[in-house]
């Protein structure tokens, strides 16, 4: 699909796929470039299970140049148990070499079995904010996309970044930093995860800060157009971390133009507050101009971001 190939490609991996350095190296010639290695399940008191593959993965990896991450399956009933299945990851992820610089996931798709939304949502925070404490600082959920949508609260998570699953589908279903879109990939004979990463979240060392638009203009650069908007003037870069409509106005009524996909770049002229939204404008050539919203705006003010700029 032509949406994967625009994408860093990664894989995940536990103590069913090997832990050679054949393997991994079989991996990075097919294009991979990260890998999200499983720790541990459960709680030292609980389920107390480590991958025993753990250590060599990650350092097989990292040998091979991937960028390396980790990921613990939940199990937790209760905030309790989920600070002391967070507290048991940690441990057991320094202890087989995963740095602070790492990302880190939480797997949830057998926790909480009750179905209580809000239940298990403090749980996955009460996860994270341990996990925070103890130096990390990127951090990941992984579910597939019916718990996303039913089975927890987003809206009301700590953490934003989504790795979704989603198989035989043409995209994830929602937005998200990285879609798994199989489990069938044959790597040295070995059945594994491949995932592609928009933003490059488990493919790149650094990843840059968001820049955040400017809010204090000069006078001399803004302007009111037709449709009785007020424009400033900005050159910039806009990379979309959803679909975007582009339209021929920066209005939601406006027709539209196009639907921008999942990680399109925008070079843009000028951005404007206007119906709720942060418009871009979209120099199109002969004097047209295309506009998109980016993130929802309040009292002049953005208040969240639909992808990142440089």
């Amino acid at each position: 699909m032509e949406e994967k190939l625009m994408a860093n490609k990664f894989i995940d991996v536990a103590s069913y796929q090997p832990d050679t350095l054949v393997y991994f190296k079989a991996a990075k010639r097919l294009g991979v470039k990260g890998v999200v290695v499983k720790i541990t399940e459960g709680s030292a008191t609980g389920t107390d299970y480590v991958n025993p593959k753990a250590a060599n993965q990650i350092k097989h990896a990292k040998k091979v140049g991937m960028i390396v991450s980790g990921y613990h399956f939940l199990r937790s009933l209760s905030v309790p148990d989920a600070k002391q299945e967070a507290q048991f990851f940690i441990k057991e992820a320094k202890k087989r070499g995963l740095s602070t610089k790492a990302t880190c996931v939480v797997d949830v798709e057998a926790a909480d079995l009750t179905h209580n939304v809000a239940a298990l949502t403090q749980q996955i925070n009460a996860f994270f904010a341990e996990v925070r404490r103890s130096g990390f600082k990127k951090m990941a959920i992984y579910s597939n996309t019916s718990w996303f949508k039913t089975r927890i609260n987003r809206s009301n998570l700590t953490v934003q970044n989504f790795w979704v699953a989603s198989y035989g589908t043409v995209s994830a279903g929602m937005p998200c930093k990285a879609w798994q879109y199989s489990s069938n990939q044959m790597i040295n004979s070995a059945k594994t995860d491949i995932s592609v990463d928009y933003q490059g979240m488990f493919t790149k060392k650094v990843l840059r800060k968001q820049k955040k638009q400017p809010q204090k203009i000069k006078q001399n650069k803004k302007w009111v157009d037709n449709l009785g908007v007020t424009w400033y003037q900005e050159q910039g870069t806009f990379i979309s971390d959803r679909a975007i409509n582009l339209r021929w106005g920066a209005r939601t009524s406006s027709t539209k133009i196009a639907l921008l996909r999942a990680g399109s770049v925008v070079k843009y002229d000028a951005f404007a507050h206007s119906g709720g939204y942060v418009w871009l404008r979209q120099p199109r050539g002969k004097g047209q101009y295309g506009y998109l919203a980016t993130g929802k705006s309040k009292n002049g003010r953005r208040s969240n971001y639909w992808g990142k700029f440089k």
